[in-house]
């Protein structure tokens, strides 16, 4: 009798430990939640958060640039890669912002790639009307984007950070990232990040902008986009470099393995990064990142 009342104190605890962890750690009976971190956290103005507004540089039109930056981020972190590009060739280069991005996190709930997909392949097309080229950069979920619109319409170079098509494995997971989120997504709405973003470097996460609750739905629902972009990868031939860290702990290296392995570019290239994570357009080796791009397009060029 002592012993069955034992076991039930143990399971009465794990249940408890367990509700409490969702409850800490995800938006579990708090959806009406969602904003609250962000709203705490950022200085808004005309209801987007300061400094993560879409910008352009302008400059000639022969070849433009077009950047899209990655999942509950903003173009922010565009804004280096940005301004050195414009100041080596001195080309319009335009900064996107998706839609809902930059706000508060209810905004992009009910959203998916799909969405974000009209929305840049529209942008894509306006710019694509005034210049000759258009090269895409895309951070993450922008590189998916970039390489759905590298498929679909006549783009010039393409350049790949950190693309987002594989979750990264993690072993203390029993499951893949995709399985909880289609057993879960639904009910906890959202997680709880206990950093801003993926950044090893001390300085650029202080100064990362981006939101605190990540909405959950969207990767759920986004998850027939991905595949969609790994089914037609064999379409692009144009000249592609990717970079990633092997210590991301987002995206999966064999994204951009897979990629580099998929298309049919002659010209392609793939530079993998030693200790930054994810969000590499702002950590540690930015400066190299930054550089690969452009040697890579003065090699294009000549």
């Amino acid at each position: 009798m002592e012993r069955k009342k034992i076991i039930v104190a143990i399971v009465v605890v794990l249940i408890i430990a367990s509700f409490g962890g969702l409850y800490f750690n995800t938006g579990f009976l708090q959806k009406s939640k969602i904003d609250s971190r962000d709203l705490d956290l950022w200085e808004y103005e005309d209801g987007i958060i300061v400094g993560a507004k879409e910008f352009t540089l302008n400059g000639s039109e022969d070849t433009c640039w077009y950047l899209i930056h990655g999942y509950t981020s903003t173009p922010d972190e565009m804004r280096e890669i940005a301004e050195e590009i414009h100041k080596e060739f001195n080309e319009t280069v335009v900064v996107t912002r998706l839609k809902g991005s930059g706000e508060v996190p209810s905004q992009i709930l009910n959203l998916t790639l799909y969405d974000w997909y009209d929305q840049v392949s529209e942008e894509f097309e306006v710019l694509n009307e005034r210049c000759n080229n258009v090269n895409l950069i895309g951070f993450s979920f922008g590189g998916a984007l970039s390489i759905r619109i590298a498929e679909d319409k006549d783009v010039n170079n393409i350049y790949l950070l950190s693309p987002y098509i594989f979750a990264t494995y993690k072993p203390y997971r029993i499951l893949k990232i995709e399985t909880y989120l289609d057993i879960f997504a639904d009910s906890l709405y959202y997680a709880k990040k206990t950093k801003i973003g993926q950044i090893n470097s001390e300085e650029a996460l202080n100064k990362h902008i981006a939101y605190w609750n990540m909405p959950l739905q969207p990767l759920k629902y986004s998850k027939p986009f991905f595949q969609e972009v790994r089914d037609n990868l064999g379409s692009i031939e144009n000249p592609i470099l990717l970079q990633q860290s092997k210590n991301d702990e987002t995206s999966d290296l064999k994204s951009s393995i897979y990629i580099y392995e998929g298309v049919t570019s002659e010209n392609k290239a793939l530079i993998v990064f030693e200790i930054s994570n994810h969000i590499i357009p702002e950590d540690y080796g930015k400066e190299k990142v930054i550089g690969n791009i452009i040697a890579f397009e003065r090699e294009t060029r000549e």
